[in-house]
């Protein structure tokens, strides 16, 4: 009998707790609700980063660097599609390992004393971010706006991010059309300068949040 008591007091003692946790109570709104969700946002690291860039003519390919840049990404899963994203190059840090080639570029076809800054700016975006974590290996297009010489055009880029503990790596090449911003035509009749040209990129960004 002195068995049977203290079952008995066991099951009055936990009867409340059963009470809410039982089937027909509402949940936990603490449980259930799920945190907002969390601002991606990136700077990118020149030093550790390489963007290049290759320009085709008659008798061979230019191969350049751009040695003097900076930029940032910032994108906010509650808005899904919408990037902020701006990378500056500073015109007169092109190169191509031929001082006399860079001087007509630098002062002739881009006149970096006149507009000093070749501008990217992302505004949008197709890719899944669900599964956005280390590890995580994310193929993207994006879309925005293109400056140089002064003259906004449109460009779209495909990249590949990989996602690492505490930095991610994105890589992609995109053709420019130099002649869309009006740049000058420095080909003669024996080389001629085609277009477009192509940007190579392999960039290595750390969060910022």
């Amino acid at each position: 009998m002195r068995f049977f008591r203290w079952i008995l007091i066991a099951v009055l003692a936990c009867a409340p707790a059963f009470a809410q946790t039982g089937a027909g109570s509402p949940p936990d709104p603490a449980v259930v609700v799920a945190p907002p969700p969390h601002v991606l946002k990136y700077r990118f690291v020149p030093e550790k980063s390489k963007i290049s860039f290759e320009l085709p003519t008659t008798f061979h390919l230019v191969h350049g660097t751009i040695g003097s840049w900076s930029g940032s990404a910032e994108v906010d899963p509650r808005t899904p599609g919408v990037i902020r994203s701006r990378i500056g190059f500073r015109a007169d840090s092109l190169q191509t390992g031929n001082a006399r080639r860079d001087a007509v570029m630098r002062d002739r076809v881009l006149e970096a004393s006149q507009f000093p800054e070749i501008v990217f700016e992302a505004k949008s975006y197709k890719a899944n971010l669900s599964a956005f974590g280390p590890g995580a290996k994310i193929d993207a297009d994006l879309a925005g706006d293109f400056i140089i010489h002064g003259v906004t055009k449109p460009l779209q880029a495909s990249i590949q991010c990989a996602v690492l503990d505490d930095h991610v790596l994105i890589a992609g090449a995109v053709p420019v059309h130099w002649k869309q911003h009006g740049l000058r035509n420095m080909s003669t009749v024996f080389n001629r300068i085609q277009d477009p040209m192509t940007v190579i990129f392999h960039l290595w960004a750390v969060p910022e949040n």
